[in-house]
């Protein structure tokens, strides 16, 4: 955990990051605290998180984008390519 704010965000200074939800609120305290990209895409959830391009709620995933503050969560559909510039901002597909 502590390499994500030495190394991820002191040394690399990663704008975008695709995190792990392994737990929700574990992962949110790492983009929170540690990483602080400019946006996120959440991976692993291990659950059927959206509906019709909708984010279910009581999800894993709902949780997380509820818990992640100041950033914008980018959730990954089936199909859809996303795109962003440099500084991590959605250009297509969003």
């Amino acid at each position: 955990m502590s390499d994500m704010n030495s190394v991820i965000n002191g040394f690399y200074r990663a704008k975008i990051a695709v995190m792990n939800m392994s737990t929700p609120d574990k992962a949110a305290f790492a983009i929170n605290e540690l990483i602080q990209p400019n946006a996120v895409i959440p991976s692993h959830a291990n659950e059927a998180a959206t509906a019709s391009g909708q984010v279910k709620p009581g999800t894993k995933t709902r949780q997380f984008i509820d818990l992640v503050k100041g950033r914008p969560v980018h959730v990954p559909l089936s199909g859809k390519t996303m795109e962003f510039d440099s500084q991590a901002k959605c250009v297509r597909g969003c």
